[in-house]
């Protein structure tokens, strides 16, 4: 039990791919016209005008998680902080991690059973070092280290199936998440769902600027999560993200425990 719940505090770290994307007119317009695009069309141009930019973004899971973040324009630095409910126990999981150019940080709370894990008593408050040669390149770890586009909405549409504008700010439609499941989810876990199932629908709205800024995913039952819709939000494209260290004296090299959950 106690390493189930470790696993899943672990799992909590991964912060979040997503998805999105066939065809309409506008609603009134009477008869559609000759030039309006296709909803794919304006999906791609939209996430296209968000590509290369930093961002602040904030999602919810159900009940079972809320979290935020920020990710700079290069991709190399970003934030992130998942609070995590465990439907089974009711246990509150908190993890924050930081990505910076050359190293990985990570923060975990797991209440009460963090002092009875191996290696981990006493590291409360502590940021820990995760040797990234060490976890490769796949499965949980994937998911901890975000790569350039791990978190932009580019990333949402390339498993859309079929798509319709519903008005000039917003589009809906369904997705493959075999094609882009959002990256709290295992690969594992999503391959166990059926052709049926992996394909959800999705809700897109877009800005003033036609640019991405809320996707609504509404998720099968996948390994502990309920049926529950993915909401992320995006805000502040372009606009400065800075991602500190810690404090020499909050940092702790990982536990090897650590390495054990991310192979």
């Amino acid at each position: 039990m106690r390493r189930r719940l470790a696993a899943t505090g672990l799992t909590v770290l991964a912060s979040l791919a997503f998805a999105t994307t066939a065809c309409t007119q506008a609603p009134g317009s009477g008869t559609p016209s000759a030039a309006a695009k296709p909803a794919t069309e304006v999906l791609t141009e939209a996430a296209a005008k968000t590509k290369g930019q930093s961002f602040k973004y904030t999602l919810t899971y159900g009940t079972q998680l809320t979290g935020d973040g920020a990710r700079d324009a290069s991709g190399a630095n970003a934030l992130r902080n998942i609070t995590f409910t465990d439907a089974a126990s009711g246990m509150v999981i908190k993890a924050n991690v930081l990505v910076t150019a050359d190293t990985l940080y990570v923060k975990v709370d797991l209440g009460p059973l963090t002092a009875s894990i191996p290696g981990m008593a006493g590291l409360a408050g502590k940021w820990m070092t995760v040797d990234r040669t060490k976890i490769g390149t796949s499965g949980l770890a994937a998911s901890l280290i975000p790569g350039g586009d791990s978190l932009t909405a580019e990333s949402y549409i390339k498993g859309v199936v079929s798509a319709e504008k519903v008005s000039d700010t917003e589009i809906k439609g369904t997705i493959d998440l075999a094609k882009s499941a959002p990256s709290i989810i295992q690969a594992s876990e999503i391959a166990k769902l059926t052709p049926e199932t992996k394909t959800v629908p999705f809700v897109a709205t877009l800005d003033g600027q036609g640019r991405i800024i809320k996707i609504v995913i509404n998720m099968p039952k996948v390994g502990d999560y309920a049926a529950a819709d993915l909401t992320t939000n995006y805000t502040d494209y372009n606009a400065p993200v800075e991602v500190t260290k810690p404090a020499a004296a909050e940092i702790v090299a990982a536990p090897e425990l650590i390495y054990v959950f991310l192979q």
